[in-house]
C-alpha cells in the first residue's frame, strides 16, 4: 500500500481483523476507524477482501524474503537452522498483530486469492525443507522426513502469538535460540 492513508487503512484492517475477526469487521467498522465515509474508503481498497489479500500477501512475503537472506549465506547449516528462527519469532513478534491476521484470516479468502497466499506459504516450508536436507546432507543433521519436520517447527513458532509476552523474560532471540536448542537435540547427528 503506498501512501499514509492506505496504510492507515491496512493498519486500521489488521487491528480490526485481529481484534473481531475478519468476518466480525464490516467496511463501516474499517472507515469509521479511519475516519471516512463507507463509500470514500472504497476509493481506497477495491474490496474488503482485497485488503486482507495485501495484509497477508505483505506478511508472507516478509517472511519468505527474510529466510531467502539467510539461505544465501554462506554459514555452516546449524546456523543458518538458528538463523532462522530468530527471523521467524522476530517477524512474528515485531507485527505480532499482522502475523495473527496472516495466521487466523488468511482461510477467509475466496479460493483464488487463498491459493496465492497458500503458494507463497508453500515456498517458506520449502525454505525450512531445504535448511533441513542441507543439514541431511551434511552429516549434520538426521531426520527421516524434512516436510514433517518443518511443519512441527513451524506449528511451534506459529504458535507463539498465543502465549508470548514481550515484557517476560525472554527476547525473541532468546526465545528463537530455546526453540532453535530443543530441535536441534531432535535432528543433530551425535
Amino acid at each position: 500500500m503506498a501512501s499514509n492513508k492506505h496504510e492507515e487503512i491496512a493498519q486500521a484492517a489488521i487491528r480490526l481483523f485481529e481484534k473481531k475477526g475478519y468476518h466480525a469487521t464490516s467496511v463501516q467498522d474499517i472507515a469509521d476507524e479511519v475516519g471516512l465515509q463507507k463509500g470514500s474508503l472504497y476509493h481506497y481498497i477495491s474490496s474488503k477482501e482485497d485488503l486482507l489479500m495485501q495484509i497477508t500477501h505483505q506478511a508472507i512475503n516478509g517472511f519468505n524474503r527474510n529466510l531467502e537472506k539467510i539461505m544465501n549465506l554462506q554459514l555452516p547449516v546449524r546456523e543458518k537452522f538458528i538463523l532462522a528462527f530468530e527471523s521467524h519469532l522476530n517477524s512474528l513478534t515485531s507485527n505480532m498483530s499482522m502475523a495473527i491476521v496472516l495466521l487466523r484470516e488468511a482461510f477467509s479468502l475466496g479460493e483464488h486469492q487463498h491459493s496465492v497466499i497458500q503458494q507463497a506459504t508453500d515456498q517458506y516450508l520449502d525454505l525450512w525443507c531445504r535448511i533441513l536436507d542441507e543439514g541431511l546432507a551434511s552429516g549434520e543433521f538426521h531426520h527421516t522426513n524434512s516436510r514433517l519436520t518443518a511443519l512441527s517447527i513451524l506449528g511451534s513458532l506459529n504458535w507463539v502469538y498465543r502465549w508470548y509476552d514481550s515484557n517476560k523474560r525472554l527476547s525473541p532471540n532468546e526465545l528463537a535460540r530455546e526453540f532453535a536448542n530443543i530441535f536441534l537435540r531432535g535432528i543433530e547427528r551425535r
